[in-house]
């Protein structure tokens, strides 16, 4: 079962590495984290100064617990405001995988990215973690 941490390691700093080598103002980025029994990350590409175009939200359970693990996108303004987006849930049991394929716009401008990722029991979480930020 160690196989799927190195998968998803080699997937993370594979984002990375497309976001280090793409000159352009709208390079891919992309950044995750785990929290117990899941692991999620984001990887989008910012179209412009107000839209993430695309868009990918990436959600795994790693544990045999009972719970299930769940994705949000988190946004920061220009302003500074952070918006938190819907959660997507994954319910597969441990194993489960999912890839959300989507887009993000906000008028007020999208000035950095980020997820939360979450076990839930039903609909509460019980546990949260906020990946890191991502700036554009």
């Amino acid at each position: 079962m160690r196989k799927l941490p190195a998968l998803l390691s080699t997937v993370v700093m594979a984002a990375g590495l497309i976001s280090l080598s793409t000159p352009s103002a709208s390079a891919a980025s992309s950044s995750g984290c785990e929290v117990d029994g899941s692991y999620g990350y984001w990887w989008g590409d910012w179209s412009s100064s107000t839209e993430l175009d695309p868009l990918e939200l990436h959600l795994y359970d790693t544990a045999a617990d009972g719970h299930h693990p769940a994705i949000r996108l988190v946004t920061k303004t220009n302003g500074g405001s952070v918006k938190t987006w819907s959660w997507h849930h994954t319910y597969g049991g441990k194993g489960a995988a999912d890839i959300w394929d989507t887009h993000a716009s906000d008028p007020a401008g999208i000035a950095a990215v980020t997820v939360d990722v979450a076990i839930f029991e039903k609909d509460d979480w019980l546990v949260q973690d906020r990946c890191s930020w991502v700036y554009r």
